[in-house]
């Protein structure tokens, strides 16, 4: 910094040597118009001197070549060219010109340029030098001066002169002091800006470590709340995983109970056809084979409910819905009963549009349709009937399939959807049922967007209704 400072304290003195040189030249100038040609040429020796050195020192400090050398050299160059244009003035114009106030103020000046440069030893080196060419001139000069002349200016004597010089050395001390002054005030200053940036790092290193908490805590929160997240999704699994194992109980429970109450009815149907059929009349043999028909079927149709709701749970039964012609579905599965509901003379009544559509699985509305109509038949007495209806709006259609069969106690209604509520009932004609088909039911009908709900009343029949999309 001081050195930059240096550089412009240097450039300072250029300009203000170009005011110098301008001023001489002009009263050179004058001089020379006044007709005092000789004096003229003699106060243009020195000026020209200055006046080109000025200008190569300008080249230098362009250039960038102004070495440590050249502040002492320039110095010189001042003092020397400031002594010798006094002394010419004293020779051709005033001889007390080397005493007077004009020449002493000037030489301040020079000392100051040294101040400029920031350099103890060049100030010094300038006062020393002052001092030696004011002394200089003056006693070179002093034996031409008449001693009226010196009685006429103030303090123009030896002892003044004196005086004049120790105020120069007295102006030199104190021009020494302004570099320290200078130096202290910079220092205190930088002593300052070292503490304040010292003080800005610490309030940026507190704010990044506040900064870096406020990320840490938000991830810390973050990961609380993802781990509160996993937690709550381990507790759901586990509570799902409760109801599977409690819903697989009680699903084992049920069916065993279905399949061992029918097989051991089987067993023992054959048991006394095995040992008996040689007593038996063609009736009972007619109506032990009609027993094991019905429990086979309807243990097939278990199993087959079983598999398909395994099939559903685990995934495996995919959902392919299509638009389907319910009228025609219902007509397929009429086929597959009509021999069943002749033996038992229940009529059959379907009252479906036949233009009328669904929107849903084959596979799985065919189960649907298998297992209410299954349903139905078995809780129908000889002699009733089943009706299904259909009634479509602009979004769904309303599947009915009614019965006139013995109906459902109260209590069991809330459950009939519900693995493990289900109680075992036997058909009219002594037909098994688990009620696990409706089970099934109710979970293909939601998987098509649909639901199911029942109506029933004891000996008055029970009317199942399905709810779903008929169009896509």
């Amino acid at each position: 910094m001081f050195k930059e400072e240096a550089l412009k304290g240097e450039k300072m003195a250029q300009k203000f040597r170009w005011i110098l040189i301008a001023v001489v030249l002009v009263f050179i100038i004058v001089t020379y118009l006044k007709g005092n040609t000789r004096e003229a040429t003699f106060s243009l020796i020195p000026a020209g001197i200055f006046l080109f050195y000025n200008m190569y020192l300008g080249y230098l400090i362009k250039a960038g070549k102004n070495v440590y050398f050249l502040r002492y050299f320039s110095v010189t160059i001042d003092i020397v060219a400031l002594s010798v244009h006094i002394y010419i003035n004293s020779v051709f114009f005033s001889t007390i010109a080397v005493s007077t106030t004009a020449s002493i103020l000037i030489y301040p000046i020079l000392i100051f340029l040294s101040v400029l440069r920031y350099d103890r030893k060049l100030i010094i080196y300038s006062t020393g030098l002052v001092i030696l060419f004011f002394n200089l001139n003056y006693y070179i000069r002093l034996p031409s001066i008449e001693p009226e002349l010196i009685n006429q200016v103030i303090s123009s004597d030896p002892m003044g002169h004196t005086y004049k010089s120790g105020y120069l050395l007295m102006l030199g001390i104190f021009f020494l002091q302004i570099p320290d002054i200078i130096h202290r005030y910079i220092n205190r200053q930088r002593n300052i800006l070292e503490k304040k940036k010292a003080s800005e790092i610490k309030l940026a290193i507190e704010s990044k470590e506040k900064s870096l908490l406020q990320a840490n805590l938000k991830k810390v929160h973050y990961l609380n709340s993802e781990l509160h997240d996993k937690n709550q999704k381990i507790e759901d699994q586990n509570q799902q995983l409760n109801v599977l194992n409690n819903t697989k109980d009680r699903l084992l429970s049920f069916i065993s109970h279905d399949l061992k109450d029918s097989f051991s009815t089987m067993a023992s149907i054959i048991e006394t056809l095995k040992e008996n059929h040689t007593n038996l009349s063609s009736d009972d043999m007619k109506e032990a084979t009609s027993i094991l028909y019905r429990h086979s079927r309807n243990n097939y149709q278990l199993f087959n409910n079983i598999l398909e709701w395994a099939r559903s749970q685990s995934g495996q039964m995919s959902l392919q819905k299509e638009v389907l012609n319910l009228s025609e579905l219902i007509s397929q599965q009429y086929d597959h009963y009509k021999l069943l509901l002749c033996n038992k003379k229940v009529r059959f009544k379907s009252f479906v549009p036949k233009k009328q559509n669904i929107f849903a699985d084959r596979e799985m509305f065919e189960i649907i349709l298998d297992n209410l109509i299954s349903n139905a038949y078995k809780f129908t007495p000889s002699g009733g009937e089943i009706e299904i209806d259909a009634v479509a709006n602009k979004n769904s259609c309303l599947i009915s399939v009614k019965d006139t069969g013995i109906g459902i106690p109260p209590e069991q209604l809330d459950g009939l959807f519900e693995i493990g509520n289900s109680n075992f009932s036997v058909g009219t004609n002594g037909e098994p049922s688990s009620g696990f088909g409706l089970i099934l039911c109710k979970e293909l009908i939601q998987k098509n967007g649909g639901d199911i709900h029942v109506k029933s009343k004891i000996g008055e029949g029970s009317v199942f209704s399905i709810t779903l999309p008929n169009h896509i």
